[in-house]
């Protein structure tokens, strides 16, 4: 039956019914994002009244800032899905993997002397970041410049933005560099048997990037202060210690020097756990709330006197008036994330990736050299880099199986959500979790109101209302 199935589909195969293959179901799947997210832009520019059951937890003029600044990111957020459609089309239409894929050979050739397909490899991820990052800059800009400004949230200065994307751009290179060449490698060497091995080195390099990032590569953007003595950290030690959690240290992050955007986690492997608390988190009565920006300030030395002055007060003008978190709260907060250790949230989130990434490669392992795919994108004869090639396999028959996929981690991911905040309500932090999960969705304006089937397919958390109602309920049996 199976090889009926093939000899029908057979002569089908072909370079151009692929390329138009890739073409239609990007643009399918883009508008249809397009179509969700229109959903929900409807909800809101309709919903202008603060709805019956939200009373008890927001008031109207802070559900109406919420609305604003979701309707801002709406219109931004169409008008970014558009031009990526457009982008799309572009990039497969004039084959830009091909022409990229000539510029690296020309590259290495030049400066090595010889052909090799690692190193082309290397280039052509470069080259085409490097052109991702230019088109993405101005949308960056205007995010932060004009909607996050408006909204208060914004805390970049023109200068600290530049330096900091440049600085991303510097250190997340070599890695990248470095994870291209080794999976290249890979295929190349162990050919029709690499997706086992490539497996082996992704999953290898996920972990390893996972354990480094927090300690080595994160604290080169940020600057992480060990929480000081006193009774908050007392609070969290004395919780970590009541369920066992190994909690190695606790640290405050400048997350303001960015943005007034409020976060929470813990990261850490086996014995050596450690909290992070964004300094946005907490309340007036804290040290640490809104901290002196010195390294922010320093930054603003070109600027002259009267360019100072008009963006000091516009800045206090759309300062948002955060409420943040007392103690209380904040360990509830801490007691939800610890929720998701202990349910093992993120163990079982590792696992489901690892087996979702091994059946991708052995899919895509099956389909790699084959010639209908790099003729489809414009690579002739020997020219077939094999990287690339599973790039594009990955990019285009996976498609619908991402959608699918991703709306199923949706649905576990928000379970996890609950089982952490019933986690935190059986150790009496209900009252507290309900306040905190309030002022944090004041604090970020988030807009509590959704489009169910927008909510359904793209939310990894419940909206506040479910997770209050949850929390409200007397029955515990959420496992």
């Amino acid at each position: 039956m199976l090889d009926e199935l093939l000899d029908w589909f057979r002569p089908y195969w072909t370079p151009i019914n692929f390329f138009y293959y890739a073409l239609i179901s990007n643009v399918l799947i883009s508008l249809w994002d397009l179509y969700l997210h229109y959903r929900q832009h409807r909800i809101y520019k309709s919903q202008q009244k603060l709805p019956i059951d939200l009373a008890p937890y927001m008031d109207e003029e802070s559900f109406n800032k919420a609305r604003l600044y979701n309707l801002d990111k709406s219109y931004f957020g169409f008008f970014r899905e558009v031009f990526s459609i457009f982008q799309k089309v572009l990039i497969l239409w004039i084959l830009l993997a091909s022409i990229l894929w000539n510029w690296s050979t020309q590259i290495t050739d030049k400066y090595l002397g010889y052909q090799n397909e690692v190193v082309s490899t290397i280039v052509f991820f470069l080259l085409q970041t490097a052109i991702s990052a230019v088109i993405d800059f101005p949308f960056s800009l205007y995010s932060n410049f004009v909607i996050e400004e408006r909204h208060g949230f914004n805390k970049y200065t023109i200068k600290f933005f530049l330096w900091d994307t440049l600085k991303k751009f510097l250190v997340f290179q070599p890695i990248i560099s470095l994870l291209v060449g080794g999976a290249t490698y890979i295929i190349i060497r162990y050919e029709d048997q690499f997706f086992f091995y490539l497996w082996l080195f992704s999953s290898g390099t996920a972990i390893i990037f996972m354990i480094i990032y927090p300690s080595l590569i994160a604290p080169l953007f940020d600057k992480y202060t060990p929480l000081k003595e006193g009774s908050l950290r007392s609070e969290i030690e004395r919780l970590a210690n009541q369920i066992k959690f190994p909690l190695k240290n606790i640290f405050v992050v400048d997350g303001s020097k960015r943005s007034s955007h409020s976060n929470a986690y813990f990261y850490g492997f086996f014995k050596s756990k450690q909290i992070v608390l964004y300094d946005t988190l907490f309340d007036k009565d804290s040290p640490y709330f809104k901290k002196d920006q010195q390294e922010e300030k320093t930054e603003t030395t070109e600027e002259s006197e009267k360019e100072k002055s008009t963006t000091t007060e516009t800045k206090k003008s759309n300062e948002k008036k955060a409420s943040g978190c007392t103690e209380k709260e904040i360990v509830a907060i801490i007691c939800h994330e610890l929720g998701h250790w202990n349910h093992n949230h993120l163990f079982k989130n590792l696992v489901i990736s690892l087996f979702n990434l091994f059946f991708i490669f052995k899919i895509a392992s099956l389909f790699y050299n084959d010639t209908v795919i790099y003729h489809a994108f414009g690579f002739y004869g020997e020219n077939r880099p094999r990287f690339i090639g599973l790039t594009i396999i990955i990019e285009t028959i996976f498609l619908l199986y991402f959608e699918i996929y991703n709306f199923s981690m949706s649905i576990i991911c928000r379970k996890f959500e609950f089982q952490a905040d019933n986690f935190a309500k059986k150790l009496n932090f209900r009252t507290e979790l309900i306040n905190a999960l309030i002022k944090l969705n004041k604090d970020n304006l988030s807009f509590p109101v959704y489009d169910w089937l927008y909510s359904l397919l793209l939310h990894s958390h419940p909206p506040i209302l479910d997770r209050i109602n949850a929390l409200r309920k007397i029955d515990d049996k959420i496992d």
